[in-house]
């Protein structure tokens, strides 16, 4: 673009996932800008986008979700067009960004969920949906397991996010911050996130392919736990905030798919 006017930047992003794969920039064209988005995440990103423009005309809106496909280079979120070139131009923009698709309302809810432990094996549920400890309005699950027994994937999927380091743990909501976890999105777009894992006790990593039932790290007490367990949760991921969701199970010999009732074990037989 050939123009003598004076063009003005102010650019501020703030990301709400540990790993930074998501980058906003623009680039010069014809009549204007583009502004684009590279996505080297292995899920979709969805940006909130405020432009602060003078003397530029945005083609596909303003301060509103833009979702970007996983794997992505060059994905045009919308093109600046010049208003008037014998003038000034601002172009400026704050954005938010987190996983997942925020606009997504639909899933599989008919989808079976393997249990997420070995097969033979059978655990009590301490604390079920809506539970009054720590899953108030919160579609979350507590299996009470010894530390280091082995999880498996309660469905295919691919990890997105892992967080292996901690040790620390306390029976207080400011321990959450130390939570270790495994991070899986699956095909309709939900995640499902088994937390409270062993230091260093993930068996995967990001951008694996995750098969149903297969074996995928240990189980610990570390974050907020008031023992050892594995917490798991099915969620739709908005910008700033998680939609957790009921889920049914196979139990048993796997012939039927049930929604699991705190304080009742639940065996796995397949």
């Amino acid at each position: 673009m050939k123009t003598s006017t004076l063009l003005i930047l102010s650019l501020f992003s703030i990301s709400l996932f540990s790993q930074d794969n998501f980058k906003l920039y623009y680039e010069e064209t014809e009549n204007g800008f583009a502004i684009l988005a590279d996505n080297d995440e292995y899920s979709p990103v969805s940006a909130k986008i405020d432009f602060r423009l003078e003397n530029l005309n945005s083609t596909n809106g303003n301060n509103k979700v833009f979702v970007v496909p996983a794997k992505t280079k060059k994905h045009i979120i919308t093109d600046l067009t010049v208003i008037d070139r014998k003038k000034r131009i601002k172009l400026g923009y704050e954005s938010t960004y987190n996983h997942g698709n925020h606009n997504l309302k639909k899933y599989d809810t008919n989808f079976k969920y393997y249990l997420p432990f070995p097969k033979g094996k059978e655990y009590w549920l301490s604390q079920g949906y809506n539970g009054a400890v720590s899953h108030k309005n919160e579609n979350a699950l507590d299996f009470k397991m010894p530390v280091g027994t082995k999880i498996y994937a309660a469905r295919d999927g691919v990890v997105v996010d892992i967080e292996e380091s901690f040790s620390k743990s306390c029976t207080t909501s400011e321990c959450a911050k130390y939570n270790n976890f495994i991070l899986i999105y699956h095909s309709d777009g939900t995640f499902a996130e088994y937390t409270h894992i062993k230091k260093n006790g993930a068996e995967v990593k990001i951008g694996d392919q995750i098969k149903i039932g297969q074996f995928i790290g240990y189980s610990g007490d570390v974050g907020w736990a008031t023992g050892p367990h594995l917490h798991f949760i099915v969620f739709f991921q908005r910008l700033k905030e998680r939609v957790t969701l009921k889920t049914k199970f196979l139990t048993g010999n796997g012939k039927q798919a049930i929604a699991l009732v705190e304080k009742e074990k639940y065996t796995r037989g397949y």
